[in-house]
């Protein structure tokens, strides 16, 4: 009877040292705002991943996939902040954002109907990775995003970058 007791209770002891550390775990916490962005719930995505990014630097294997959630949930509930955010991580980890990231975040910004910010974020992919095809493609299919949108505001800065020409 008291093995019994002493099973159980280390069985319980265990459960709570696991639910307390998963609670804290980056990588967990990385993995739940993954799976709820996948299910399109963008406020418990974010806060998943500001949690996880609040136990982590930026030398965590798992920053980098934890912020770039943390802008692809961004993109969807305010675009703005998605595109200052991201290009904030670009800036500050350029040796690891790469094209597919760039694209990534335009593409939600698209997606949003926020072309000017998409505008904002390929403009720095191309000159991060100018002789990329990959950032040639995507310029491509911003031009037409705004050209469709017809957002005065993301035509202009595209025509103000050379993207353009005269776009009537």
């Amino acid at each position: 009877m008291i093995s019994a007791m002493r099973r159980l209770c280390a069985l319980v002891t265990a459960a709570v040292l696991l639910v307390a550390c998963s609670e804290s775990d980056p990588k967990v916490l990385t993995d739940k705002g993954s799976a709820a962005l996948g299910a399109g719930d963008v406020p418990a995505a974010i806060e998943s991943f500001d949690a996880a990014l609040q136990h982590m630097d930026a030398r965590n294997p798992d920053y980098l996939r934890a912020s770039m959630g943390r802008c692809q949930a961004l993109a969807r509930q305010n675009p703005s902040q998605a595109k200052d955010d991201f290009l904030a991580l670009a800036r500050s980890a350029s040796d690891r954002v790469r094209e597919q990231d760039y694209s990534t975040i335009v593409n939600e910004l698209v997606k949003k109907g926020a072309v000017a910010e998409a505008v904002e974020v390929m403009d720095a992919g191309i000159k991060a990775f100018p002789e990329s095809p990959q950032m040639q493609a995507l310029k491509t299919s911003v031009v037409e995003a705004s050209k469709k949108s017809k957002d005065r505001g993301a035509l202009q800065k595209l025509k103000g970058l050379g993207y353009t020409g005269d776009d009537k």
